[in-house]
């Protein structure tokens, strides 16, 4: 097995140029379905609250391509990697969170995939080191927890790739219905490939706030959904959204530790962030990319790569 994956990344080390579109599915079909995707360990703005890289608990398989604006992210940081979840928003742009694109050195951008573990010829993967984060984005509260990944090119929309509009609305959305989307667990301690879905319903502020553990930590910039009936976001899909009527109205956040039963899931509330989110892909330049480019930053991929199959084979 060693031999093996040292094989496939030398295979791989003739695609891979920083920025450029990388197509490793010729090889997906080498790497074992039988581990766990490597997941970032706990930030914890208190003993009680954490921001795990989300993932769907509960809910359904989603029919596969029905949200072609669905994104996976590896997230290599230093020597360590990491899996988040994102929108495509324009054809260039991915939106996600900050607490899950900070101190990146290297993304890997899956786009137009439903089985991360399947070959699929829909597929298209990006390397970027590109990416802007809220200038307040603070990891002691999780305030203005967003972020933008520029892809190196202007993907081409298809069937399977495709934008999703995020909304301007100053509606609270309280009562409404939304669905939490990712590449999720079915319980706290299973993890699966396959993207799920699971319709959650919106709850005032506060109603969350009377969690004692959130009270310090929801503000007017966040939007929670229910836990009721032991659904709701978990481990490992940070930056997913939550989408009411076909646009998306929040990014995954953070929740309470294990994922517990009935807890609500907190979310960044996109209205809240809409105008940033405009002139920031409207007046970027590279003095605002937060990439921590290195000279060595191109080993970086295949460390990331390395890391990746390593899980795996």
């Amino acid at each position: 097995m060693k031999y093996t994956s040292i094989l496939i990344l030398l295979l791989l080390s003739s695609y891979l140029v920083l920025g450029q579109r990388v197509d490793i599915k010729d090889f997906i079909g080498a790497i074992s379905e039988h581990q766990e995707i490597p997941v970032r360990t706990a930030l914890t703005p208190s003993t009680k609250v954490e921001a795990p890289i989300k993932r769907i608990i509960g809910g359904e398989i989603a029919t596969p391509h029905d949200y072609p604006y669905q994104v996976a992210l590896y997230i290599y940081v230093q020597i360590t990697l990491y899996f988040c979840a994102g929108t495509l928003i324009t054809p260039e742009w991915v939106l996600s969170a900050a607490h899950c694109i900070n101190y990146a050195t290297q993304i890997l951008v899956v786009l137009g995939s439903h089985d991360l573990m399947v070959e699929e010829d829909s597929r298209i993967i990006y390397n970027t080191s590109t990416y802007v984060i809220h200038k307040d984005w603070t990891s002691r509260t999780f305030q203005n927890d967003v972020a933008l990944i520029r892809l190196p090119e202007n993907v081409t929309l298809n069937n399977f790739i495709n934008t999703i509009p995020f909304t301007h609305s100053k509606n609270s959305y309280d009562g409404e219905t939304g669905r939490c989307l990712g590449w999720g667990r079915t319980t706290s301690e299973a993890s699966r490939t396959v993207l799920r879905f699971v319709d959650l319903e919106v709850i005032s502020n506060d109603k969350c706030i009377s969690y004692e553990d959130y009270v310090p930590y929801i503000v007017d910039q966040h939007l929670c959904t229910s836990g009721i009936g032991i659904v709701g976001s978990c481990n490992e899909d940070s930056g997913g959204p939550l989408v009411v009527n076909g646009t998306q109205i929040a990014i995954v956040s953070f929740g309470v530790v294990n994922c517990s039963a009935g807890i609500p899931s907190v979310y960044v509330r996109l209205s809240y962030f809409a105008d940033w989110i405009d002139e920031a892909m409207e007046n970027f330049t590279r003095s605002d990319d937060y990439s921590n480019a290195n000279p060595s930053r191109e080993w970086s991929i295949y460390a990331l790569l390395a890391a990746v199959l390593s899980t795996r084979l």
